[in-house]
């Protein structure tokens, strides 16, 4: 094959991985956001507290999502990422169609847990994949599209999922979302690439978990940038979850309405802000790389006062307005964050570097829910129904500018970072 034609397969080969592994992205943040704006509905029928419904749609699905990324990371390294991301994706599906038959809050709790476990298995192999099939200066753009897939989820998620509950009941949502995962499991199969890595190979004898470790901890740009994002996920992930029951308690408004609303408001706001984000990282990191960690820092500390009007206010549309706002700059960060964690590591670690990302955001994130629900039972003797406004308010404020300090500072580490990889292809092999 001539250079044009191998240029032009070569092309092919990472639009197609491109668009199935952002399907693995998007079902895998449907189930995740879906479960928000069923809290409503949940809670009535199964009779939960604020902090038994905080601590389903958080730590629940956080912790074992967080270690269990470890194991597929390292899996994935050594391994097919795309064996791994077939058995992730079915485990997944079939979990949440298990918690459409929970009957009690243990049972919701357990099924949570298993989503998580298999939801740990997506991004870790897709990172690395999308790193090895696109080069350094195309990779935050690259990253940033197969991040879509979590507003596109988002929007799908809430819309579909709330006129769903509302008409037919929150299991038959649950059910529904569960079918596609397990088509998308025979697609990845068929029809996913798998290129070459270097130095490792699938089937080498794996650089050791300790030296592993030593070596993505040591880097001091991708743990500041890990941090800041787990306070912002910590925020995120409070507010997906409660935003629904948040404007069904105090503006009276039907979940069905507030799915449509929140999936404008969040998930296109998202969309925009994770395109521009990666164009605008990519541009500005050639002529300093430094400025993928100062957007992230901007993008996470510019909304604060959009937060402040949001819970603050007594008109709906004014909440929505000010969310779009807040949320579009917030998700400029998406692509320069993913971008910092994957240039500051060689290739043949780069998905177990995923995973440690992930465990960082994920462990601290996933207090985001359970954290407002518990100061929203404290406060309610003080607020009643308007303690989760309050709840919200202070959470998104504070953590927002405790992010954007670890982004900031992560950024006089990122120089060192980059050249400690690049001078390193296989940065344990001496370990």
């Amino acid at each position: 094959m001539n250079g044009a034609g191998a240029g032009a397969a070569a092309q092919r080969q990472q639009r197609l991985a491109l668009w199935l592994l952002f399907f693995v992205a998007f079902l895998n943040y449907l189930d995740r956001y879906l479960l928000g704006v069923l809290l409503p509905a949940i809670k009535v029928d199964l009779r939960l507290s604020d902090t038994e419904l905080g601590f389903i749609s958080g730590i629940a699905f956080a912790v074992l999502y967080s270690v269990m990324g470890i194991p597929f990371g390292r899996l994935a390294d050594r391994y097919s990422r795309r064996a791994v991301l077939v058995a992730a994706v079915s485990v997944w599906s079939a979990m949440t169609a298990l918690c459409g038959l929970a009957q009690n809050f243990v049972q919701l709790a357990v099924s949570r847990v298993l989503v998580g476990i298999g939801e740990a298995g997506g991004t870790p192999p897709s990172h690395s994949l999308i790193a090895d099939l696109f080069p350094v200066a195309a990779r935050a753009r690259a990253l940033s599209r197969y991040a879509i897939g979590s507003p596109i989820g988002l929007f799908v998620g809430f819309a579909a999922g709330g006129l769903i509950a509302e008409r037919f009941g929150w299991r038959i949502a649950l059910y529904g979302c569960a079918l596609p995962g397990l088509i998308l499991a025979a697609l990845l199969y068929w029809r996913l690439p798998e290129p070459a890595r270097e130095p490792a190979s699938p089937g080498a004898d794996p650089i050791p978990l300790g030296a592993t470790l030593r070596v993505i901890l040591g880097r001091r740009a991708l743990v500041h940038t890990a941090l800041g994002a787990a306070w912002y996920g910590l925020l995120w992930y409070g507010l997906v979850a409660w935003l629904p029951s948040y404007l069904t308690r105090s503006f009276r408004i039907p979940l069905g309405e507030v799915g449509t609303q929140l999936a404008i408001s969040l998930g296109v706001s998202q969309l925009i802000g994770l395109i521009a984000g990666g164009v605008l990282g990519d541009r500005l990191a050639r002529r300093d790389p430094r400025w993928y960690s100062w957007m992230c820092a901007l993008a996470v500390v510019l909304p604060v006062p959009f937060y402040a009007l949001a819970f603050l206010t007594s008109s709906a549309a004014v909440v929505f307005i000010a969310l779009f706002a807040a949320l579009l700059i917030g998700m400029l960060q998406g692509g320069p964050c993913y971008a910092v964690i994957q240039n500051s590591v060689g290739s043949s670690i780069r998905a177990t570097a995923t995973a440690v990302y992930l465990v960082i955001v994920n462990v601290i994130g996933g207090f985001g829910a359970q954290l407002i629900g518990w100061l929203s039972d404290r406060l309610a003797p003080e607020f009643g129904v308007e303690s989760l406004r309050w709840a919200i308010s202070s959470v998104t404020v504070g953590f927002s500018l405790l992010a954007g300090w670890h982004f900031w500072w992560g950024a006089r580490h990122v120089e060192a970072d980059f050249s400690a990889a690049s001078d390193l292809p296989d940065p344990t092999a001496s370990a």
